[in-house]
């Protein structure tokens, strides 16, 4: 066994002691990015050159025989295991994968799959790779819908971002700094909702089951939420595929050359 896979056996065996022992934490890193992710709140941040951009991105299920939303973590499914690995070795050697499984006692199980791109120092960009695999494993039809919700705060202030969903699968959210795209690459959601981020925290955690309106633009302190309606019949799979993109807004892009070019000149002069 070379010495790479050594070290990500060691990581990935350090990551679930700690998960199972009640440190629930992991942060990926890759080039000017990092993100770390919590067992029990799902995504609490995505820094890019040492900038916040994210408050807040959580998964919520619904059952066929639950009267509201549930969160997705070890509090409420059965953390069944974690894999954390370096998928550009010969680039670093920092984690930049994390995998979880999660299920209940009813045939329910849950993966998720995050890999972190980021992009060269300075330059504002970074990319994460997203997978739900929602599993069936019982001798019975399932039915249950998933949710994904997602609270940027880019540039790391929350009041001025515009943000629409278009074509129903793809986000677009911006501010004058930032500017962030999510694509469902398959398969279509059911419905989404573009709202203020108080408004829809608080209807995931109202105790009543809801469902998306389907807004498609808001302005202010912006969130988003995608739903799937979801019916597996025993043995069948579910699979979500994702990509989130961070990269500046054209116009502070604009403004970070000209600084360049100005930097440059003083040089020479």
């Amino acid at each position: 066994m070379n010495n790479n896979h050594t070290i990500i056996l060691a990581l990935t065996a350090a990551l679930a002691s700690n998960a199972m022992a009640g440190d629930p934490q992991f942060t990926l890193e890759d080039r000017n990015s990092s993100a770390t992710f919590d067992v029990n709140n799902g995504q609490i941040s995505w820094d890019v050159d040492g900038t916040s951009q994210l408050f807040a991105q959580e998964f919520y299920f619904r059952r066929a025989t639950d009267q509201s939303e549930v969160l997705l973590s070890s509090a409420n499914l059965s953390l069944d295991g974690v894999f954390a690995s370096d998928t550009n070795p010969f680039r670093d050697d920092s984690i930049d994968t994390l995998a979880q499984l999660f299920s209940d006692d009813n045939g329910l199980q849950i993966e998720t799959v995050f890999s972190l791109r980021g992009g060269t120092d300075g330059s504002g960009r970074s990319d994460l790779a997203e997978q739900i695999i929602i599993r069936n494993l019982s001798n019975e039809t399932m039915s249950l819908s998933f949710f994904q919700f997602v609270d940027f705060d880019l540039g790391g202030d929350f009041s001025d971002d515009s943000g629409e969903i278009i074509n129903g699968n793809t986000v677009r959210q911006s501010d004058d700094e930032y500017s962030i795209s999510e694509t469902v690459v398959t398969p279509q959601p059911t419905i989404f909702q573009v709202g203020d981020s108080a408004s829809m925290t608080a209807m995931f955690n109202d105790g009543n089951a809801d469902d998306l309106d389907g807004n498609a633009s808001w302005q202010g302190d912006v969130a988003w939420a995608f739903q799937w309606n979801i019916t597996l019949e025993a043995g069948e799979s579910f699979l979500i595929s994702k990509d989130k993109s961070i990269v500046p807004t054209p116009g502070s892009f604009a403004l970070m050359g000209l600084a360049g070019l100005v930097a440059t000149a003083r040089r020479r002069h």
